[in-house]
């Protein structure tokens, strides 16, 4: 499985620290956000120094902000008055400010992501009963290629990672289950809509 893989390597990385330098239109409302880094006003520490916010985005009628220090490092999402302490700073990733995208559907969710080792590491945050919650798995695309789409139309977006080697779209539920993947490409740049990727459910086979 590429996500397996992926993913060993990660916590590879993660555990060596600092030797290492280290989905056209959605049927979900996406929302990405950009926005310089300013002072935080809540009493917010990341680290030593207090936070700053990187991006913001709304979820509905929650104001979403991603928190970090002025390198980008310990980040945090705050929404609707919850912080949770993000996982892909921890990995060697400095957010920025189009580190933040979220996806407004039945079952909402952002997706934090920044440059990692040549690619994009991401990870998400899912609100479930007004409460949020961190899914506690790291997505890597090799292509630099990350994003929220909804797939499989169930008012639900899904995780679609691109990878270039090879070269596919990885399609995940919000729990982290493996929904499915494109046919293998030549290179990523022909998989539909490059490079914001656009999969439909009829693009989905086997992973394997």
């Amino acid at each position: 499985m590429l996500f397996t893989a992926v993913l060993a390597a990660l916590v590879t990385l993660g555990a060596l620290g600092g030797v290492a330098a280290l989905r056209g239109q959605d049927d979900v409302t996406r929302v990405d956000a950009g926005a310089p880094a300013t002072p935080q006003a809540a009493d917010h520490e990341c680290g030593d120094a207090p936070c700053q916010v990187v991006a913001t985005a709304s979820v509905g009628a929650t104001q979403v902000e991603l928190l970090a220090d002025a390198q980008g490092d310990n980040g945090r999402l705050q929404a609707g008055g919850q912080v949770v302490q993000t996982s892909i700073t921890q990995l060697g990733a400095r957010l920025r400010g189009d580190s933040l995208s979220c996806a407004v559907a039945s079952v909402s969710a952002c997706l934090v992501e920044a440059p990692l080792n040549g690619g994009r590491v991401g990870e998400l945050v899912v609100q479930r009963d007004g409460d949020w919650h961190p899914v506690a798995k790291p997505y890597f695309s090799d292509a630099g290629v990350l994003l929220l789409s909804d797939v499989t139309g169930t008012d639900a977006p899904e995780v679609v990672v691109v990878q270039s080697s090879p070269a596919l779209a990885e399609v995940y539920a919000l729990d982290g289950g493996v929904v499915g993947c494109t046919k293998r490409y030549s290179y990523p740049a022909q998989i539909r809509g490059w490079p914001q990727v656009r999969v439909v459910a009829s693009d989905l086979r086997s992973c394997s």
